[in-house]
């Protein structure tokens, strides 16, 4: 249910259709994290950039570009080195790096 509330899922749903829900969230994320590791992040705007990271879990307001990048490239990093079948790391992962982030 913690997992839902950083991937913006609704909560309150049973547990068998949650764990459907967060599944499919993370792997079409993990699809575009290969996508946009094809294209480079150099490719995105600003703004592009801060909604990238907000979807994973990242709260950028109060981050330079710079650092939107790093935490990016490092969310990348780890996210295109899992299997489908490691859908549960990536997401418990994205918690900890959003929560465990400092500047």
């Amino acid at each position: 249910r913690a997992l839902s509330q950083v991937l913006f899922l609704t909560p309150h749903l049973p547990a068998f259709l949650l764990r459907h829900r967060l599944r499919s969230h993370v792997l079409e994320i993990r699809h575009l994290d290969r996508a946009l590791l094809h294209l480079g992040l150099g490719q995105l705007s600003e703004e592009e950039l801060r909604a990238a990271c907000y979807l994973r879990g990242l709260n950028s307001t109060h981050l330079g570009q710079a650092e939107c990048r790093a935490w990016l490239e490092q969310w990348l990093r780890l996210s295109c080195e899992l299997q489908a079948s490691e859908a549960s790391l990536l997401a418990h992962s994205m918690v900890l790096l959003s929560l465990n982030y400092s500047r």
